[in-house]
């Protein structure tokens, strides 16, 4: 069945080793009990693997009780319309799926291309849901807080490449006015916590969330609107500020062990390279661990004469930034570690995937297990964690998943109805199989 009709069978497998888990480190289930129950009332058969919630603590009773029949591991993959998971199978196990049956996972083809050679061998559709995207249905806050702080910076008047920008406290609306800030290039970024007033150079412009709400509620809807439909597609399946604050959390914790000298999060030196959604996410996480002052860095800061002296008195340095193919483009080099970055520095990567699919942390190739999550070179510790959010966050990040993922099958692209008339940002995520070569041609 290739989605032509209404789904009438799913299935939840659980979470066991695969290519980007060989530890079997995922602990989390794409649908908690409540989800499977709500696709039983809309008339969809769905089977769960026996044991697919108990590391999150949901029993098989619960799914059973929400109308679920439980099958083995065995049985999951076959005679299935539909498979859903989190991290994607092993290869042998999606081997078992019936010709055009379909795989929703995070597919992760770029890291793992052979997942999609099987995929198109055995005609299996595979829809990978990191490419899944929407149109920002939550857009407004964003606007108003970017159209703020376009409006601070006119009335500041002074040039933005001449400007240290400072926002006093974390907010999540603030997250468009950041995002401003740092395409307008000021000469330093800083995100502050608590006490940091003294720290701040003469001259430096302060933004409050009290300032920066009181612009936004100036802004009249019909300046609004029109950017609201300029926004970019974006991702809608992901838990991405809880992957910035575990990978901070993380990296604040192992940077204290690592320095004798650090009595607390007050005194570490923070760098967060990037602005985008996991960074965002990582300073929202310094600022409730009360780092003092944890310097952004932009497209012109990252410039490695500009960024060398942050990398060299950093204790922690959080990379947002992918998208290095080219090995003149990293951020931090190999070349750093042993010279520039001193030993005892933690580097955490929150994007870096594998050797296909790279990072801007040059040292930082394949990612790490939470049971394994970091390695030491030249006295500096590498953390690149895939599925950083199980480490401190699991439960958010699943419950996230769970309805984010129900959302997209029963009540807003409706995919279990079948592909007739899907959205491109549903389209666009198949990445395998009869359906994505059929749209290729």
């Amino acid at each position: 069945m290739a989605l032509a009709s209404r789904v009438q069978r799913v299935g939840l497998a659980a979470e066991h080793a695969s290519p980007e888990d060989p530890a079997g480190s995922e602990i989390r289930v794409a649908l908690t009990p409540p989800a499977v129950g709500t696709l039983s009332e809309h008339g969809h058969g769905v089977a769960v693997e026996s044991g697919a919630g108990a590391r999150m603590g949901f029993a098989d009773g619960e799914y059973r009780a929400a109308g679920a029949a439980i099958v083995s591991r065995d049985e999951l993959y076959r005679d299935r319309d539909v498979v859903v998971k989190i991290k994607g199978p092993s290869h042998a196990e999606l081997a078992t799926m019936d010709p055009g049956s379909t795989l929703v996972c995070m597919a992760h083809v770029r890291s793992i291309p052979e997942r999609a050679a099987i995929c198109d061998e055995r005609a299996i559709n595979l829809l990978a849901l990191e490419l899944v995207t929407e149109r920002p249905p939550r857009g407004e806050a964003y606007v108003r807080s970017r159209l703020a702080m376009q409006r601070i910076l006119a009335e500041d008047g002074r040039p933005a490449g001449e400007l240290d920008i400072a926002f006093a406290g974390f907010d999540l609306d603030a997250f468009g006015a950041l995002q401003h800030a740092a395409r307008r290039h000021p000469r330093s970024l800083v995100m502050l916590g608590p006490a940091a007033e003294a720290t701040l150079s003469r001259g430096a412009l302060v933004v409050s969330p009290a300032a920066l709400a009181k612009a936004a509620a100036r802004i009249p809807a019909a300046e609004v609107e029109p950017q609201l439909l300029r926004l970019a597609p974006r991702r809608k399946i992901e838990s991405l500020h809880e992957t910035g604050r575990a990978g901070a959390r993380f990296g604040l914790d192992l940077a204290l062990g690592a320095s004798e000298r650090l009595a607390g999060a007050s005194e570490a030196r923070v760098t967060v390279l990037g602005y985008g959604n996991v960074a965002f996410g990582a300073l929202d996480e310094c600022v409730r661990s009360a780092v003092v002052r944890t310097h952004i860095r932009t497209e012109r800061t990252t410039e490695h004469d500009l960024l060398a002296p942050h990398l060299a008195s950093s204790h922690l340095i959080v990379n947002g930034i992918d998208g290095r193919d080219d090995p003149g483009s990293y951020v931090v080099t190999n070349d750093d570690l042993g010279s520039v970055i001193r030993p005892g520095t933690v580097i955490v990567d929150l994007v870096g995937g594998s050797a296909s699919n790279r990072g801007a942390v040059e040292p930082i190739v394949e990612c790490t297990t939470p049971d394994d999550p970091y390695v030491v070179v030249d006295g500096v510790y590498l953390a690149s964690v895939w599925g950083w959010p199980l480490v401190g966050f699991a439960r958010e990040s699943m419950e996230r998943y769970s309805e984010q993922i129900l959302r997209m099958l029963l009540f807003e692209e409706h995919v279990l109805d079948g592909w007739e008339g899907q959205p491109d940002g549903i389209l666009d995520a198949l990445v395998a199989g009869p359906l994505a070569g059929a749209r290729a041609h």
